[in-house]
C-alpha cells in the first residue's frame, strides 16, 4: 500500500474546502440553486488537480477544447477543461461539476461522432493517462484512459500480442470499447467489449469502483458496450491474443467501376473467412475507390483474397504487404490520410443495414456522382465470424447479425460558407438510407436520434441498461454518449 504524500494531502484539503469532492449519490438535488461558477472556483480547481486547467481565457484554449468532429452544429465552449493526471482529479473533476451544475464531458482520442468528448461544461480530458502494461504471461494489457488504439498495438507487439479494437490508430481504445468495439480481428476475436475483462471508474459519486466479473458483474455486463453510461472508467484491461504477421494494405481502383466494385465487394464479404476484414472507401477526388484489408490467416489463402480483390474490377494502384498487425493497427484512417493537418470543418453521417442489397449499391453509387470534392463514402465493420456468435443479451453491445454493414458519409470543408450544403449532404444520405422500421444504431457509430431513442442503439438489453443506469447514476450525470436515461420507479 502507498502512503499520500504531504502534497497530496494538501492538495485533497483543498478541493474539499473548494467543494470539488462530489457529497455521496442521492445527498444533494442536482436541480437545486448552487453558487455561479466563478474566477476563484476555477482557481481553487486548478491549485487542487495534480494535472493542469485549461480556462477560456488560457491561450491554450482554441486548441485544447478542439476535437475531432468539429464543426457548426457540434462546437462548444467548455467552462473549463481538467486535463486529468491521477485518477483524483477525475473525482476532483466531478465533484465540481457537480457543485456547479456542469454538464460533463469525457475525452480521451475525441472521436465521438457526435462531439461527446466537449461540452459547454466541463470536460474531462483522459488524454495524459496513456500508460499501457502489457501482462504478456496473463495475455492482458492494462490499459490508461488516454491511450490510443494505435499505441496499444504498438505497445502488445513486442509480446507476440495483438488487442482487439478498431481501424482508426487515433481512437481511443477505452472508448471504442465501452462503445462496442469493431476492428480488422472482430471476425476471429469478438468485438472490444468481449474482450474486457475489468475496469476501474470514477462514479457520479466520485467513487472508485474495480469492475470485474468477481466484484461486479452485472456492472462489467454493462460496461461491454455501454460503459460510458456509469462512471468514468480510468483503466480497462483487456485480453490479448497471440498473432503473427498479416497480409494487409490499400488496392485502389478507378471510380468510373463503383457499381462492380461495391456489388462484388459485397459478394466478396459475404463468403469470406474470419480472419479476414475489410472496408470499402469511395471518393470522387484523385484517391478514387479503395478497398483497405486485413487477412490474418494463412498466407496461401491470404493471396486467394487478395486476387480476388484484383478482380473486383482492374486496380489502379496498390499498397499490399505481409506486416507485423501494429504496423496496420497504427495506419492512417481514411478520413485522415496521412494524419494531416484539422481542416476547419469536419462532418459524418453513419447508417446501419442489415444487408448490402441492389437497393443500398445503387445509393451509394448516385451519392458518389453527387458527392463534394473532400467527402469519403465507406462500407465499414462488415459482421462475420466471432462477433456475430456471442448471443446479443450476452454484453450490452447487441447488434451481432451476420453479413449487416455501417455505411458513412464523412465529409471536410474550409469555408463556412459551404456548411449548409455539407450538411445538406449528410442529410440526404441518411434519408436515402435510414430503414423505414426496425431501425438499429451502432452506438459509436451514432451520428443521429431515433424515434425508438435509446432501445434503437441497445435493443433487448434496454430495460436491463435503464435499472442499472438508476442504480449507479440516477441523475444521468454521465449523459454525454449513447445515453441510457435512468429508469423511473
Amino acid at each position: 500500500m502507498s502512503f499520500p504524500t504531504r502534497r497530496r494531502v494538501l492538495r485533497r484539503a483543498a478541493a474539499a474546502a473548494a467543494g470539488l469532492v462530489a457529497a455521496p449519490a442521492g445527498a444533494r438535488d442536482p436541480g437545486a440553486a448552487t453558487p455561479p461558477v466563478d474566477a476563484r472556483a476555477l482557481v481553487a480547481l486548478r491549485e487542487a488537480l495534480d494535472g493542469s486547467l485549461v480556462a477560456p481565457d488560457d491561450e491554450a484554449y482554441a486548441l485544447a477544447r478542439r476535437v475531432f468532429y468539429t464543426n457548426p452544429r457540434t462546437a462548444t465552449a467548455p467552462r473549463a477543461i481538467v486535463r486529468c493526471a491521477t485518477e483524483d482529479d477525475v473525482a476532483r473533476g466531478i465533484g465540481f461539476a457537480r457543485r456547479h451544475r456542469l454538464e460533463i464531458a469525457v475525452r480521451a482520442g475525441g472521436h465521438a461522432h457526435l462531439a461527446w468528448s466537449s461540452s459547454d461544461g466541463l470536460v474531462l480530458d483522459l488524454s495524459p493517462l496513456k500508460r499501457v502494461v502489457v501482462d504478456h504471461e496473463r495475455r492482458v494489457a492494462h490499459v490508461g484512459a488516454g491511450a490510443l488504439g494505435g499505441e496499444v498495438a504498438r505497445a502488445c507487439a513486442p509480446f507476440g500480442l495483438v488487442p482487439v479494437l478498431g481501424q482508426c490508430p487515433g481512437v481511443g481504445a477505452t472508448g471504442v470499447t465501452l462503445g462496442g468495439g469493431l476492428g480488422w480481428l472482430s471476425g476471429l476475436f469478438g468485438a472490444s467489449c468481449d474482450n474486457l475483462v475489468a475496469a476501474r471508474i470514477v462514479t457520479a459519486d466520485a467513487r472508485l469502483l474495480e469492475v470485474d466479473a468477481d466484484t461486479a458483474p452485472d456492472l462489467l455486463w454493462g460496461l461491454r458496450g455501454a460503459g460510458a453510461n456509469f462512471g468514468v472508467a480510468t483503466t480497462i484491461t483487456l485480453r490479448l491474443h497471440p498473432l503473427g504477421d498479416v497480409l494487409g494494405g490499400d488496392v485502389h481502383y478507378s471510380a468510373a467501376h463503383a457499381r462492380q466494385v461495391v456489388a462484388g465487394f459485397g459478394d466478396l464479404m459475404a463468403g469470406c473467412p474470419d480472419a479476414f476484414q475489410a472496408t470499402l472507401n469511395l471518393t470522387p477526388g484523385p484517391r478514387g475507390l479503395f478497398v483497405s484489408f486485413s487477412h490474418a490467416g494463412d498466407a496461401r489463402e491470404g493471396e486467394r483474397l487478395l486476387e480476388a480483390l484484383r478482380r473486383l474490377a482492374p486496380p489502379t494502384r496498390e499498397a499490399v504487404r505481409r506486416q507485423p498487425f501494429a504496423d496496420l493497427a497504427e495506419k492512417a484512417a481514411a478520413t485522415n490520410p496521412g494524419n494531416t493537418p484539422a481542416p476547419v470543418a469536419r462532418a459524418i453521417e453513419t447508417v446501419y443495414r442489415e444487408r448490402i442489397d441492389d437497393d443500398l449499391i445503387g445509393i451509394v453509387v448516385d451519392r458518389l456522382a453527387r458527392a463534394a470534392p473532400e467527402t469519403v463514402l465507406g462500407l465499414s465493420h462488415f459482421m462475420h465470424g466471432a462477433v456475430c456468435t456471442v448471443d446479443p443479451a450476452a454484453t450490452a453491445f447487441p447488434h451481432r447479425q451476420a453479413h449487416s454493414v455501417h455505411l458513412r458519409l464523412a465529409t471536410t470543408w474550409t469555408d463556412p460558407a459551404e456548411s449548409a450544403a455539407r450538411f445538406a449532404e449528410g442529410e440526404e444520405w441518411l434519408r436515402l438510407l435510414r430503414p423505414a422500421r426496425d431501425e438499429r444504431i451502432y452506438s459509436n457509430y451514432q451520428t443521429y436520434a431515433a424515434p425508438a431513442g435509446a432501445a434503437a442503439i441497445y435493443g433487448v438489453n434496454h430495460p436491463r441498461l435503464a435499472a442499472l443506469k438508476a442504480r449507479h447514476d440516477p441523475d444521468n450525470l454521465f449523459r454525454r454518449n449513447a445515453n441510457v436515461p435512468p429508469a423511473s420507479g
